[in-house]
């Protein structure tokens, strides 16, 4: 371990500027990020999705095992992980924390983020107290909570009286209040942008989910050494709207503690209601000292084309500040004088068209021959544009536009501001065609983004996996960690002769989950399941293998899964993932599931039993929005190709139970007669009971996958309806949709 000359990462975006860069990186650089020098040195495996950044600290003394280097990595099943940074091919954590069940996507009705939201912000670290900050989101029994959350940085302890549950009130006759009182609601609030401290106060900022419900913008503050609250507002009192959301990225702070957010859609009035507006605020009180709001605000309410979705960076040692958003424009605003409700171009305000598809992704390079501002345009090219005496040039320094498109991206600056041509731009995207966006990162030249050094799809074994919208790679010490939608944070870095394979150990499982609905809980007999894990199976994912009998393999590559010891058949077999179909007759109501790579076993891992825990597939393989649904056409159904109301469509699902005649553990359904389930089977089109033709085991796929044959209502609404299935008392999330006309 060295703790010499480490950089350390302690909040959202590297720095209270919101640069996204890290210009102490003396290790990486043009010359040695290239293939066969550089590459996926390690993956940890988690319980959930990563949507925060992770964050980076140095010389932590860990409880009863000395000074570590320590990456704190978050996850949205509420967990939180201390990694030792130093050895990247280890899978077990120093400690990690869970603080409880996590919210399902179902309960708050959207499908924005599957298949839960439990931490979803970056925390924020403080090393004078050796405590990092964290914001989690619990479901209450029916109720969603959100609590402010100080940990040890030494063993995930609570510390300053935390946690503590967050509230608020104030006066408003704005959308959703009662007798004149605006109360903060958790259940349609999501804690979006990353935590943010200055001056010992913690600040927090909240936005909708999905734009549904009374929602509102609100900003608090916290004594960060007693958690307790100091100050707090919503952005539209006496109307509605108005988030502070920004992507993830965390509020910009400048060198006198003024705190700087961005809003998204909303009423705006000058006076209260700050929709489609840049706020400055007191970091004492939030009291409004400044803002900008132009002109066409009206139009981006009407066009859904949030101000605020990039959020803020503060340029360095300059009076300026960068925004951009959904309608493509890019603003440079005077931070000192703002210039309130104005037009788009002043004496405080130029903007420039940066793009025409809207951007959620920025970065900053304070470059010596000019700061140099990086944009991702949704679904379309990655800009780079350079400031030269205060003022944007609208005329691109250098674009690249992704071979596949990807409607987000996750960018950071990496370099030594003492060393030319070191500097790299690391650029995540997701490969919007393939099914759960497979993502890629890449490695580019910050001044020529056509010219590439490396990108993790030139090996295999470089894999990125499932890509994490709007999350930054963090960089730091030589290494590159990326969050992931696989349940994994992958390590990139150096490569040394000589030194083995990162995968090493016994197989280790995280999370078993509904293959559909990618939702931990009670599993089902003859339920297809996804294993997420450590050493789980090959490098190189296997596929299913199929033998002359028509039936699944028990064992792909190195790769068994048992339940309470009788093995799976497998579908999908590889080093963090493995998907299995649930054996046929279980009888116990608690089983123990265990996984075989080659001579090792993982520790048994308890899961309930139940009756039934149905999920329907989605179109696009992530457990929500619209279904896996053949339209009576032959077509899938799409926005582009609605289900005519009263035809019928064909709909896929698992967890369905025991089937009758008795189901076959691995079997390809190929004969009459079919196994049908053994509970009732219903579906809801729209809230509506939709007419079940059929329902039973899919012809030429394996027993467990359900087909179901369904009428579309004729009293169904046209567009996006949900659609919910019922197993006996059991029913699927309501996550999933199909397109009606």
């Amino acid at each position: 371990m060295s703790l010499a000359a480490q950089v350390n990462v302690l909040t959202a975006n590297y720095d209270n500027q919101r640069t996204n860069a890290n210009l102490q990186e003396t290790i990486l650089n043009q010359q040695n990020v290239t293939s066969g020098s550089f590459g996926k040195i390690g993956y940890f495996p988690v319980d959930g999705e990563i949507y925060a950044q992770p964050l980076y600290a140095s010389g932590v003394q860990i409880t009863g095992q000395g000074l570590h280097n320590v990456v704190y990595a978050v996850t949205m099943h509420n967990s939180v992980y201390a990694i030792d940074a130093d050895m990247p091919g280890s899978t077990t954590p120093l400690w990690t924390v869970n603080f409880g069940p996590s919210v399902p996507s179902w309960v708050l009705n959207f499908t924005d983020i599957l298949p839960e939201v439990g931490i979803l912000s970056t925390p924020v670290i403080d090393l004078t107290r050796q405590v990092i900050y964290i914001v989690s989101d619990t479901l209450d029994g029916a109720t969603p909570v959100f609590r402010l959350h100080a940990l040890s940085l030494a063993d995930g302890s609570e510390m300053l009286n935390g946690p503590v549950v967050i509230s608020a009130a104030v006066p408003g006759h704005g959308a959703g209040n009662h007798a004149g009182t605006l109360t903060f609601d958790p259940a349609i609030e999501l804690q979006r942008p990353g935590l943010a401290l200055a001056n010992g106060i913690l600040y927090l900022g909240f936005g909708s989910r999905g734009d549904l419900d009374n929602w509102h913008g609100w900003l608090m503050s916290y004594d960060a050494s007693t958690l307790k609250q100091i100050s707090f507002l919503t952005t539209s009192p006496e109307g509605y709207g108005a988030s502070i959301w920004h992507s993830g990225r965390a509020p910009a702070i400048d060198a006198s503690g003024n705190l700087y957010v961005a809003t998204g859609n909303g009423d705006f009035d000058g006076s209260v209601n700050f929709g489609e507006s840049v706020l400055k605020f007191s970091g004492t009180d939030l009291t409004l000292l400044d803002w900008y709001t132009p002109d066409t605000w009206s139009a981006l309410n009407d066009n859904d084309s949030d101000l605020g979705s990039s959020g803020v960076i503060l340029l360095p040692s300059t009076n300026q500040l960068i925004t951009s958003g959904k309608s493509g424009d890019m603003f440079l605003i005077e931070s000192k004088s703002m210039g309130h409700l104005g037009p788009k171009n002043s004496s405080t305000v130029q903007n420039i068209q940066a793009n025409e598809g809207g951007t959620h992704t920025t970065a900053l390079w304070n470059d010596p021959s000019g700061p140099i501002v990086y944009a991702q345009e949704t679904g379309g090219v990655l800009n780079a544009f350079q400031i030269v005496n205060g003022q944007i040039n609208s005329t691109a320094l250098s674009q690249i536009k992704p071979a596949n498109p990807t409607l987000f991206a996750g960018l950071s600056v990496s370099g030594d501001s003492n060393s030319a041509g070191s500097t790299i731009l690391w650029y995540t995207v997701a490969n919007y065609y393939l099914t759960q966006q497979p993502g890629t990162l890449h490695a580019l030249d910050p001044l020529d983004l056509t010219h590439e050094f490396w990108n993790s799809d030139m090996v295999p074994t470089d894999a990125l996996g499932r890509y994490a919208k709007f999350a930054p790679p963090m960089v730091a010490n030589g290494r590159v960690y990326v969050p992931t939608f696989s349940n994994e944070l992958v390590i990139y870095g150096l490569l040394t002769a000589g030194t083995p394979a990162f995968q090493t150990g016994a197989p280790q499982v995280t999370a078993i989950t509904s293959a559909a609905s990618f939702l931990s809980g009670a599993i089902t007999p003859g339920e297809l399941v996804t294993v997420f894990g450590a050493n789980l199976g090959p490098v190189l994912p296997a596929g299913p293998v199929v033998d002359d009998t028509g039936q699944l393999a028990q064992k792909l590559s190195h790769t068994k899964v048992f339940f309470d010891g009788i093995s799976a058949p497998l579908l999908y077999a590889s080093e963090n993932e493995v998907s299995a179909v649930v054996p046929f007759g279980i009888q116990a109501s608690n089983i123990q599931v265990q996984v075989q790579n080659g001579s090792q076993f993982s520790p048994n891992t308890p899961i309930a039993v139940a009756a039934a825990a149905p999920a329907l597939y989605s179109r696009d393989g992530t457990g929500g929005d619209i279904g896996a649904i053949i339209n009576q056409d032959g077509k899938q159904n799409s926005y582009g190709d609605p289900a005519p109301r009263s035809s019928v469509v064909i709909m896929y699902a698992t967890g369905v139970g025991e089937m009758n005649p008795p189901g076959i553990n691995g079997q390809i359904t190929s004969s009459t007669p079919y196994p049908v389930p053994v509970l009732p089977v219903k579906v809801l089109i729209d809230n509506q009971p939709a007419d079940v033709l059929y329902a039973g085991a899919a012809p030429g796929f394996v027993q467990g996958l359900i087909q179901i044959n369904v009428r579309v209502p004729a009293a169904a609404s046209s567009g996006n309806v949900q659609v919910v299935l019922q197993v006996g008392s059991y029913s699927s999330p309501n996550t999933t949709s199909i397109i009606v006309q």
